[in-house]
């Protein structure tokens, strides 16, 4: 059920890696870098989609996971074994959730971004230059947000290889026509190709794949089949808010620049993270492949099994982040004499920001693994962080610009994030191993 994963999955992260390079090339040959700060804050505002998700799409993982034991897939995405009711009724509140996030995120980000974005007008930049893409934006990220839940429950059953296939080919031709779009001038239109094919690939994928999936949707079905309460809710708020707070954490650095330096600082720094970044989500790979056969080995209380896939997965992901750290360093001031340097942060605060990616994907593999009892025990660390992370970097962007905030990113997470989640890590695995049956599942 899980073979060939890997191998997708690191296809899937090496073309955004490759895909995310090429881009940076041809977004300092075709944009200035009072442009480049808009198309990154464009990005990361687009991002407050995974705020408004609420780590849902990693809970249907696990849910699916669990059962998937007793179900199996039929022709064209039908599903047939134990429990295909309660099957059924999963899938279409999980519909119903993803629908009311996606509403919630068009009308909420949109009058976020316009609030930022109206307060930066320049003779070159006006409201007509970027309101109509900022509305396509969000409209098209809104609707891929509706085929999440499609793609969370195909991955979780163990079908991880065609998900992933599915996530390679929305990347391939995200990423073609956003250089198209670029090299045309487009510029901001330019942030709307990705979310704009993944949708139209993930709607060709059910026709062709799951179309018996998508008949679910108009059967009946009885919500007491299956409690969401019981078995949703509890991990989903503690998942949700630790996504918030990763989020904050990470991602709002560059719009807190944007409104108070400009953008092109913003730039500097929206480069810099999505430089770094790829690198972590490359590196995730070998965690991502593992999510599902975790959680199952925890139902069957296989902690052999469930040891030997973390430790081996996660040694591995450090190995890549640490080789393609030191590829970056050494990229960084191979291009320390060129033009291309003003586009992205000076040498030492780019370091900052690798430590700190680093130190995130080590807290997010910690997650994963425990995430696999159902549980989020690292919710509150995230909160703390991000509680002193937000308004710190807002003192030090107003007063120190970006050094001054990557400072402060990397000092919590080595400080107070990292330790306490590996404390509360070896904690948890000792004491969740002895609880009955029930208490796990």
């Amino acid at each position: 059920m899980f073979k060939n994963g890997l191998s997708l999955i690191v296809a899937q992260r090496l073309w955004q890696g490759l895909a995310g390079l090429i881009t940076v090339l041809v977004i300092t040959s075709t944009l200035t870098q009072e442009q480049q700060g808009w198309y990154y804050t464009f990005l990361s505002i687009a991002a407050l989609y995974s705020i408004f998700e609420m780590g849902l799409s990693s809970v249907l993982i696990q849910v699916s996971a669990r059962m998937f034991i007793k179900l199996h897939w039929l022709a064209q995405g039908r599903v047939s074994g134990d429990g295909v009711l309660a099957f059924t009724s999963f899938f279409h509140r999980s519909v119903r959730a993803y629908f009311l996030f996606a509403i919630a995120f068009l009308v909420i980000s949109f009058l976020i971004g316009f609030n930022v974005f109206s307060h930066k007008h320049s003779q070159s930049i006006s409201v007509g230059t970027w309101l109509l893409p900022w509305l396509g934006l969000v409209i098209f990220t809104a609707l891929n947000m509706l085929t999440l839940p499609f793609l969370a429950i195909v991955e979780g059953s163990g079908e991880i290889a065609e998900v992933y296939g599915v996530r390679l080919m929305q990347g391939i031709f995200g990423a073609i026509l956003c250089w198209l779009v670029l090299w045309m001038g487009g510029w901001l239109w330019a942030t709307l190709m990705m979310p704009f094919c993944s949708v139209l690939i993930v709607i060709f994928w059910i026709l062709i794949k799951r179309i018996g999936l998508a008949r679910k949707l108009f059967s009946s079905y009885n919500d007491n089949e299956f409690s969401w309460s019981l078995e949703v809710l509890p991990l989903q708020w503690r998942v949700g808010l630790n996504w918030i707070s990763v989020f904050l954490m990470a991602q709002l650095a560059t719009p807190i620049l944007f409104y108070y330096l400009g953008p092109v600082i913003a730039g500097q720094m929206g480069l810099s993270l999505t430089i770094t970044n790829m690198l972590g989500i490359l590196s995730q790979s070998w965690i991502a492949q593992r999510v599902p056969a975790m959680s199952q080995a925890v139902v069957k209380r296989e902690w052999a099994i469930l040891d030997h896939l973390f430790k081996k997965d996660f040694t591995q992901s450090l190995v890549v982040f640490v080789l393609g750290a030191l590829m970056l360093v050494v990229a960084h001031m191979l291009i320390s004499k060129t033009g291309y340097i003003v586009r992205v942060l000076p040498f030492w605060p780019f370091v900052g920001l690798l430590l700190f990616v680093f130190f995130c994907h080590i807290n997010g593999a910690l997650s994963a693994q425990l995430r696999s009892f159902q549980r989020e025990p690292l919710i509150w660390v995230s909160v703390a962080g991000a509680l002193i992370i937000v308004p710190a970097s807002i003192y030090a962007a107003k007063l120190h610009s970006f050094g001054g905030m990557v400072m402060i990113m990397l000092g919590v997470q080595v400080i107070l994030v990292f330790p306490l989640s590996y404390f509360i890590w070896r904690r948890c695995n000792k004491k969740w191993r002895l609880l009955p049956d029930e208490r796990i599942s």
